[in-house]
């Protein structure tokens, strides 16, 4: 279980944790560049449109007052502990908590989206290949995520087919936290999911008589900073859309601890996080706050997108406990636990949430053994309150995956009003515009 008020010298612990966690932060070189090049890009910063961010936010807090019916349903339906009571409202559930996927009101905003059910590339001979094992990619995990989610696009943009090679990077990184090897057709299964082709080398795709796109790219840290950089010209909703789809495919399949990587590597549980936390309670109330300080460039990188959302340019680096508790006070949460998730770098962040006496008593960190990436994603997308760092592709994924499997409460952009108080500046869409968050989106 997770370090608890009730247990004794409980501060000390949770001091101690965190100041672990903050000695083993290595410097993130491959991170800090890529803020240093946003920093100097001048193209990619525009104003958003504001009618259509409404219309999305309408839709969206439509299917949040949908969530709340099902989840009653759900609630009722659970008196009589029956999973095929649950399997009848037609949602699909990760570690036993239930999404909005499959159901009728799933992800309402996309009532007006529309796609033909083919695959990218079919008609094509040119390739997008993800292939390289080097071990500097362009940044980490969350920006790695968003390359493997901008190849997907692109291959569905420019209508080429999407090929990985069965060694690469993005086999490396998925198959850890999603569609792990279980069976001999695992191939099969993964080309169908996502529309792509594996090949076991680049010399395959030759005999099959591919062409290759960016074929001058021939580092792979070039060629992931090239669909990190990427940006769709599909309309907001068509965008999210297919993002959306893309996340909840990976999350129909994430890992339960069964099944290997492509190298044969035991995969860990995505749910390792949850459990340790709560154990079989599959309603336990939480909130989850995201702490990344990203050195002195987040200032920077937050600067600019405050200018288009009209977010604090500073408030989701320093998460004051005032901050946190005007999200969490009006939906009634102050009186469950509070899961942080952090780098370490800004150890004032957690000192202010120990001394503030409302906070303090609820905050929880997930146990050193069961603590991971995929653990730590799965803890906050499933969370029923999460508040991140708009500047943080870690934060930004997450918020991605929330609004993918039809959860709203989630709190990235925000900033006092005339009066002092603390409100939402820009919704839950906001996290997938380009004209906001540029290249992260």
């Amino acid at each position: 279980m997770g370090i608890r008020p009730g247990d004794p010298d409980h501060r000390r612990l949770l001091k101690a944790r965190l100041a672990r966690l903050e000695k083993r932060n290595e410097q993130a070189l491959a991170h800090r560049e890529m803020i240093r090049k946003l920093r100097n890009t001048k193209n990619i910063w525009f104003r958003r449109d504001t009618a259509q961010q409404a219309e999305l936010e309408q839709k969206h807090a439509q299917l949040r007052e949908l969530n709340l019916n099902n989840h009653a349903q759900k609630r009722e339906l659970n008196v009589n502990n029956s999973e095929s009571d649950l399997e009848n409202v037609g949602t699909v559930s990760i570690c036993g908590r239930p999404t909005m996927m499959g159901t009728a009101s799933d992800l309402a905003l996309l009532q007006n989206f529309e796609e033909t059910d083919t695959c990218p590339g079919a008609n094509s001979n040119k390739l997008l290949l993800l292939q390289g094992q080097d071990q500097r990619l362009f940044g980490r995990t969350g920006n790695n995520l968003i390359e493997f989610l901008h190849a997907l696009q692109y291959a569905r943009d420019h209508d080429v087919q999407l090929g990985i090679v069965s060694n690469s990077w993005s086999f490396e990184m998925l198959l850890k936290m999603w569609m792990s090897v279980k069976d001999d057709d695992w191939e099969v299964q993964f080309e169908e999911a996502f529309c792509v082709k594996i090949f076991n080398s680049q010399d395959e795709t030759e005999t099959q008589g591919y062409e290759l796109l960016f074929p001058e790219l021939t580092v792979t840290e070039d060629f992931t900073k090239q669909l990190f950089l990427y940006q769709s010209e599909r309309s907001l909703v068509e965008y999210i859309g297919h993002q959306a789809q893309y996340l909840q495919t990976l999350f129909r399949n994430y890992n339960t601890g069964v099944g290997t990587t492509e190298s044969g590597e035991p995969v860990r549980d995505m749910c390792s996080g949850v459990k340790a936390l709560f154990g079989d309670n599959k309603n336990a109330i939480y909130s989850v706050i995201h702490s990344r300080s990203l050195e002195e460039a987040g200032k920077t990188l937050l600067g600019r997108i405050s200018k288009f959302s009209g977010c604090d340019p500073e408030a989701a680096l320093h998460m004051t406990p005032d901050y946190v508790k005007s999200i969490l006070e009006p939906l009634g949460l102050l009186d469950y636990p509070i899961v942080l998730i952090t780098d370490g770098q800004d150890f004032a962040v957690v000192q202010r949430l120990l001394n503030d006496p409302e906070i303090a008593p609820k905050l929880r960190l997930v146990s050193e053994e069961a603590t991971w990436i995929g653990g730590d994603f799965t803890v906050a997308v499933m969370a029923n309150a999460f508040i991140g760092n708009p500047a943080s592709t870690f934060s930004g994924f997450i918020a991605k995956s929330r609004l993918a499997l039809g959860f709203g409460q989630s709190y990235l952009f925000r900033a006092k009003n005339e009066n002092g108080e603390w409100v939402n500046t820009c919704g839950d869409t906001c996290i997938y515009d380009k004209r906001i968050m540029g290249p992260m989106s």
